[in-house]
């Protein structure tokens, strides 16, 4: 009840506030996923909300509220009995203030944004800064959030800025160039670590690249670093191609040397034919993500969509998707195959997703398929 309240209250705070400040909303992701448990058909819903409120230009200032729940379905308070996990859950699961920040445009004169943040900032080669910066269509994978990984770790982008520090940017030494610095105290890390972040966007109608090199002291020996690339081409009108590959987190002593699962790396190639596109996903998980262990070493999903139809014209789309997932960590679900058949409305920037997901192998009738429903928007 009390969560339900809380999403009541967003929607009511962002009605409230429209006429006076802008309200966006970065991230809006519910998921329900259906699950035979013990011979019942059980609904579970994650959530991953963010919702901003700004005003003014010449000095902006921006709060940002958040929810996330690994189930809404599950009620928010501790219960009769103490469990420090249950506490904690409950507390993570209510709405929250969580991010603020103030926009300084044109520094003493120069081409250069300054902003002081609290809280999330940015995620680093995810594809948005496209639209975002210059306006472009989105290039983005739609291998990343809920849909994408309903369980274990939710990715999206190769690094995610968090903390309390300050941001310059800049988007006028030219029109196709994007440049932004960071230095903050960061959350992932803990009181008293910072991180510096550097990044650089470059957008063209067929070519689009961005790019980023971090550090973060203390936390190692000799500290923590991370980097990344993502490459976007459009080879030919029906023809793209789409690559991210970055460390997430390396330190030189305590991590050792680089190796395979210290990458992040997702390659896609898509084909357009009129309304019909093929799209391959191959995704290598990487031994950290945001300054933690992913426990998913060698982790691989291979993942070819057949779609028809086209979303960024507002239309239905739809299709099968195939999917060999390899768990090496896993004694119980080292390679895992399944077919799921999928549908996407797009309407007003909001997405619908309808998928079931039928579970080949290994054969288990108790699991053989999985449903899902899920909202999430699009910019």
């Amino acid at each position: 009840m009390r969560k339900t309240v809380c999403l009541v209250l967003l929607l009511c705070c962002g009605s409230i506030a429209a006429s006076a400040a802008n309200v966006t909303i970065p991230t809006f992701q519910l998921l329900t996923r259906g699950v035979l448990d013990d011979g019942l058909f059980v609904l579970q819903t994650r959530a991953d909300i963010d919702i901003r409120l700004g005003g003014g230009y010449k000095y902006g200032g921006e709060l940002g509220f958040s929810i996330r729940s690994a189930n809404l379905e599950e009620p928010s308070i501790p219960g009769p009995t103490y469990d420090q996990e249950v506490i904690a859950a409950a507390f993570r699961e209510r709405l929250r203030l969580g991010s603020a920040s103030i926009i300084v445009r044109d520094l003493f004169g120069l081409p250069l944004d300054a902003r002081y943040f609290i809280g999330e900032y940015t995620r680093l080669l995810n594809g948005d800064v496209f639209p975002e910066q210059f306006g472009s269509r989105i290039i983005a994978s739609d291998l990343r959030g809920l849909l994408a990984f309903p369980t274990g770790v939710v990715y999206d982008g190769v690094h995610a800025i968090d903390g309390t520090g300050l941001s310059l940017a800049t988007a006028s030494l030219a029109p196709w160039l994007y440049l932004e610095g960071a230095f903050y105290q960061d959350r992932y890390l803990g009181p008293g670590h910072y991180s510096a972040d550097i990044r650089a966007a470059f957008n063209t109608s067929g070519f689009k690249a961005e790019t980023f090199i971090g550090a973060s002291h203390p936390g190692a020996q000799f500290g923590i670093y991370r980097a990344g690339l993502l490459l976007y081409y459009a080879a030919t009108p029906g023809t793209e191609f789409l690559t991210q590959i970055g460390v997430p987190r390396w330190a030189p002593v305590d991590d050792g040397p680089l190796n395979i699962d210290s990458f992040f790396f997702l390659f896609e190639p898509r084909v357009h034919v009129g309304l019909v596109s093929i799209v391959l996903s191959l995704f290598w998980h990487p031994e950290f993500y945001v300054q933690a262990p992913t426990n998913e070493q060698g982790a691989t999903d291979i993942i070819v969509r057949l779609i028809a139809g086209d979303r960024t014209e507002g239309m239905i789309s739809g299709g099968i998707e195939n999917g060999i997932r390899l768990r090496p960590t896993s004694a119980e679900e080292q390679l895992r195959v399944g077919v799921a058949p999928f549908m996407t409305i797009s309407s007003s920037g909001v997405l619908w997703d309808f998928k079931t997901n039928f579970n080949l192998f290994p054969f288990d009738a108790a699991s053989l398929f999985e449903a899902y429903v899920g909202v999430r928007t699009q910019f």
